[in-house]
C-alpha cells in the first residue's frame, strides 16, 4: 500500500515539474522572440549618447569647450513602417530597458499579447490607447506594457516607487513621426485599474491629485500644462493593481 502511494506522489511530482519545466522553458522561448522582434526595429533607431569631452574638445586647445551631442533618439520611421505601419512611436529611457517601438491598433487588445510581426507572444507590445491621437497631441496619452519579470516592457517602471530610482532617470525620450519629445516626468503611482486618470481628457484636478499621490519628487517645478504622457502597467499590490509613471511632452527642438 505504502509502495503504491509512493509511485503516485513520485508520478506527480514528476507532472509537476514537466509542466513547471515546460511553462519556464515557454517563458523564456516567448522572451527570446520578443527580443529577436525588438532588435530588428531597434536597428533603425539611432540612441544619442552624451559626448565624452576627450572626444568633443580639441587636443590642442585645452581652453575649448565641447558641444556635446544632444541626448536623445533619431527614428527612420520610414524603415519601421516596413515592419509594421501601426507604429506610431519609439519611446527611450537612458540607461533602463525601456528602448521599444509603440504601437495603435482600433482596439486595446490586439497587441496584449502580439508581437510586431503579429505573432502571438506573452510579452505583448507597448501600444498607445486607441482612444488617444495618434500623433501625441492630444492632452493624455496613454501607453500601456506589460510587467515582464526580467524587467522587459515596462518591468522596470515600478522602480519608480524609490526616489532614487527616479533621480537617476528623471526624463525619457519620446519621438514620433513628426518629432522628438523630453518626456519629464512628475508623477509615479499605485492605482485602481478604473482609476479615472485613465480618462483621455483628465481634469487638472485628477493631474494634480496624481503628484499628491506620487511615490517620488522632482527636485523642480515642472509646469502640467500641453500633452502629458502616462506609461501603465501591472502591480500586485492588490487585485487589478496598476502603477503609472506620468511626465509632461515637452518638444525638443
Amino acid at each position: 500500500m505504502k509502495k503504491a502511494v509512493y509511485v503516485i506522489l513520485i508520478i506527480v511530482l514528476l507532472g509537476v515539474f514537466g509542466y513547471s519545466a515546460y511553462l519556464l522553458g515557454d517563458y523564456f522561448l516567448a522572451k527570446r522572440q520578443n527580443d529577436k522582434c525588438v532588435a530588428q526595429a531597434a536597428q533603425h533607431v539611432h540612441v544619442r549618447e552624451k559626448a565624452n569631452i576627450s572626444q568633443t574638445a580639441d587636443p590642442d586647445d585645452p581652453e575649448e569647450e565641447p558641444e556635446p551631442e544632444p541626448e536623445g533618439i533619431d527614428v527612420d520611421f520610414e524603415a519601421l513602417w516596413q515592419i509594421n505601419s501601426d507604429i506610431v512611436a519609439w519611446i527611450y529611457c537612458p540607461d533602463t530597458p525601456i528602448n521599444y517601438p509603440v504601437v495603435q491598433s482600433d482596439d486595446n487588445d490586439y497587441y496584449l499579447r502580439r508581437l510586431l510581426d503579429g505573432s502571438w507572444n506573452i510579452g505583448g507590445t507597448l501600444f498607445l490607447d486607441y482612444r488617444c491621437t495618434g500623433d501625441f497631441t492630444g492632452r493624455h496619452n496613454l501607453i500601456y506594457g506589460h510587467h515582464m519579470k526580467s524587467g522587459a516592457m515596462f518591468g522596470s517602471l515600478v522602480r519608480y516607487r524609490n526616489q532614487s530610482y527616479y533621480s537617476e532617470h528623471p526624463v525619457m525620450y519620446l519621438a514620433t513621426p513628426d518629432r522628438l519629445y523630453r518626456v519629464e516626468l512628475f508623477a509615479g503611482c499605485t492605482i485602481d485599474a478604473m482609476d479615472n486618470i485613465y480618462d483621455v481628457n483628465p481634469t487638472d484636478e485628477q493631474i494634480q491629485g496624481m503628484t499628491r499621490r506620487s511615490t517620488f519628487a522632482p527636485d523642480h517645478e515642472i509646469s502640467l500644462d500641453g500633452p502629458i504622457l502616462t506609461l501603465s502597467t501591472c502591480a500586485y499590490d492588490f487585485e487589478n493593481a496598476r502603477y503609472v509613471v506620468m511626465g509632461r511632452l515637452v518638444p525638443v527642438e
